[in-house]
């Protein structure tokens, strides 16, 4: 039972940062919406990811998480609606 929940809670966390995604990529477009790409982002290696040569061979390493309004209000938004839904599972 806990591995259903666990479950359908990562399912409504990736469906809230896919709309958030996609609701950013619209709101660019809008000069009204603009406002809801505003945001920061941080990371390790971006844009020139860490390079390890070991002759044989190479690891690049690079990490970045980018977090904006629109983002933000989707993925809270998913986290409520999994709260409301949730108690039935």
């Amino acid at each position: 039972m806990k591995f259903k929940k666990g479950l359908i809670f990562a399912l409504f966390l990736l469906m809230g940062i896919l709309l958030g995604s996609v609701l950013t990529e619209i709101a660019q477009k809008v000069s009204f919406l603009h406002f809801l790409t505003w945001g920061k982002s941080i990371g390790i290696g971006v844009p020139n990811p860490i390079t390890i040569d070991l002759s044989v061979l190479t690891f690049s390493i690079g990490f970045s998480l980018q977090m904006n309004l629109a983002l933000l209000i989707c993925i809270i938004g998913s986290l409520i609606f999994y709260s409301k839904v949730g108690k039935n599972i």
